[in-house]
């Protein structure tokens, strides 16, 4: 029997990374927030919504990044790791070399 392919709830998203967590977001969360980082002078707060449409207010300074999770994105990082993994097989680690 064949197995019905359910499509991804969330195709793509971006990861809010700060001192204080992370969240999840959509696009156009995502843009906003990029907006507001830009601002100057910055505020010192911001207020957002994430995918589950939890309320979360944030200082500013504590953003560390806002990474961008596609459907390719992540298949091409998985097909890379792969990759490496392979490659690290055929070398010889720090440890087996003698110098």
């Amino acid at each position: 029997m064949e197995r019905e392919r359910v499509s991804p709830r969330y195709p793509e998203y971006f990861v809010l990374l700060s001192a204080a967590g992370q969240w999840i977001v959509g696009r156009e969360m995502a843009r906003f927030i990029e907006r507001e980082l830009d601002r100057w002078p910055r505020r010192r707060w911001i207020r957002f919504v994430d995918v589950l449409a939890a309320r979360m207010c944030l200082r500013t300074d504590l953003i560390r990044a806002l990474r961008q999770s596609s459907l390719e994105i992540r298949e091409e990082w998985r097909r890379f790791k792969d990759e490496r993994q392979k490659e690290s097989k055929d070398e010889p680690s720090d440890w087996d070399v003698e110098w």
